[in-house]
């Protein structure tokens, strides 16, 4: 039999100090599958927060350890078995890598587990406990006759290690949201087992407030790439918890990755009104079959292209989808979806272009027929300079495709087989050409009222400069010296 190091195998399993509670949510997505094996009716799951112990001059305590615990199968033989085997196939079918006991290891000291489960041959339940860590030895979790009356699991996570611990969320609140985001269309189904969070007196029902600050709002779109069906969740999060607005990819229904939406959708930057004038933050949960079999082994990326830099490779896979090409699907679904809190949004800053255009930057008056183009890149909370660089920059743009699109027609001149389109095409040139120079002329003005302004303060400066107003019975002089007077004759020079 090939035989594995533990040592080894940990050693080698990569957790990102900024993914410090995936190990909770392996154990926990260990309990939800125990419980569908079990299908009992009454199913409960609880996660403890443990916090270490000291004078009690804190109000929360640092976060040392979790326990999960559940009414599910237990760890039966099968499921022993399991256990024991790297890289196990026993759940592929729902998305286990066999990895995730190896990810405890990593950020936690140990794990104890005491689990309750029966077998077909056995007289009443039997009972596996021990402690799982790097010496870990297989035959010390022989099973014993059992001294509870209901099968059920408790797994601890003990002694969080650095820089795990560091980075956690503290709150009991904060570690409610991620689970609900982190098992969102788990709690989607009509079997979710009733899931509850303590810590220090306080218990939280993770299921109420799933139904109070997603489920209420959810929506729920299909779309498809290359023939892969894909399903996207809109969720608006009323909580104050919830600060971001967020597109996570998730994978075997679980959330394995997250980008931040205000930067793909600039109008999603802070909270957004609903239409009854409550405050709420919009996430989106993106699943596909295509995702879950392309899952990395520690469930914290996909193996699949990223972005419009991997086009080499996709020459070579026509059919190969990009994470980029379902970003862009989830977005134009989400921009439909809010359409109406973002038309709101857009009116009020197209009333501050067009003021700001109209008395501060008139060169500007020839994208105002466009806005409706760039208005969606523009923040809603834009200052001033913000709306300067914002259309300066599209200005820029248009005036670049113009010149590309002018080099274009010149080139073609001799190619000409049609000579009404051509011309058309030309004079469509012509008009837009033509804009563009009021645009640079306006620009020209106002740049020259800047220098005459400026030629104005600069000349009463020096009115009022006493070294360049000598005796009124000594001629006129303008001493070289005077500031104010080189920066006038300079002006006037054109300097």
């Amino acid at each position: 039999m090939l035989k594995t190091s533990l040592r080894g195998q940990v050693r080698q399993t990569v957790l990102n100090k900024y993914k410090p509670l995936l190990p909770l949510f392996e154990a926990v997505i260990n309990a939800f599958q125990a419980i569908q094996d079990a299908a009992t009716v009454q199913s409960k799951l609880v996660i403890e927060i443990e916090r270490e112990r000291g004078l009690g001059l804190d109000d929360t305590p640092p976060i040392n350890g979790f326990n999960i615990t559940d009414s599910g199968i237990g760890l039966n033989d099968t499921n022993f078995d399991s256990f024991n085997t790297a890289f196990s196939e026993l759940k592929i079918s729902r998305g286990g890598k066999g990895l995730g006991r190896f990810i405890w290891l990593v950020a936690f000291d140990h794990v104890e587990i005491d689990s309750t489960f029966s077998e077909p041959d056995a007289h009443g339940l039997l009972q596996r406990k021990f402690t799982f860590d790097t010496d870990y030895d297989p035959d010390k979790a022989l099973p014993t006759p059992a001294d509870r009356k209901s099968a059920g699991t408790i797994v601890r996570l003990v002694g969080f290690k650095d820089p795990y611990c560091t980075t956690c969320p503290q709150s009991a609140e904060q570690i409610a949201q991620r689970l609900i985001e982190h098992f969102l269309l788990m709690f989607l189904q009509s079997n979710a087992p009733k899931v509850e969070l303590h810590d220090l007196g306080q218990r939280l029902l993770l299921n109420q407030l799933f139904e109070t600050d997603f489920r209420a709002s959810a929506a729920a779109h299909a779309f498809e790439l290359s023939g892969a069906p894909f399903t996207i969740h809109g969720f608006r999060l009323i909580t104050p918890r919830a600060s971001r607005h967020r597109l996570v990819y998730a994978g075997n229904s679980r959330g394995v990755q997250s980008e931040n939406l205000g930067d793909y959708i600039p109008n999603l930057s802070g909270r957004l009104l609903d239409g009854d004038g409550s405050s709420f933050v919009y996430l989106a949960v993106v699943q596909s079959p295509y995702l879950d079999q392309r899952v990395n082994n520690v469930r914290t990326a996909f193996d699949i292209p990223q972005a419009e830099a991997d086009d080499e490779q996709l020459t070579l896979l026509p059919d190969e989808i990009r994470l980029s090409d379902i970003r862009d699907a989830s977005v134009r679904y989400i921009n439909d979806e809010l359409a109406t809190i973002i038309g709101s949004i857009n009116e009020a800053k197209e009333e501050r272009i067009l003021k700001y255009v109209q008395e501060e930057a008139p060169q500007y008056k020839i994208l105002m027929r466009y806005r409706n183009e760039f208005i969606n890149k523009i923040p809603p909370d834009a200052t001033k300079p913000d709306i300067e660089a914002a259309l300066h920059r599209e200005l820029h743009e248009r005036e670049l495709k113009l010149k590309q699109e002018g080099s274009r027609i010149i080139k073609e001149a001799d190619k000409i087989k049609d000579y009404d389109a051509y011309r058309q095409r030309f004079s469509e040139f012509m008009d837009k050409y033509n804009e563009f120079g009021v645009s640079a002329l306006a620009q020209y003005v106002a740049h020259r009222k800047i220098i005459l302004d400026f030629l104005d303060r600069a000349i009463s400066t020096t009115a009022r400069c006493r070294r360049c107003r000598p005796p009124a019975a000594s001629p006129p002089v303008c001493l070289s010296t005077c500031s104010g007077c080189a920066l006038v004759r300079g002006l006037a020079a054109g300097r």
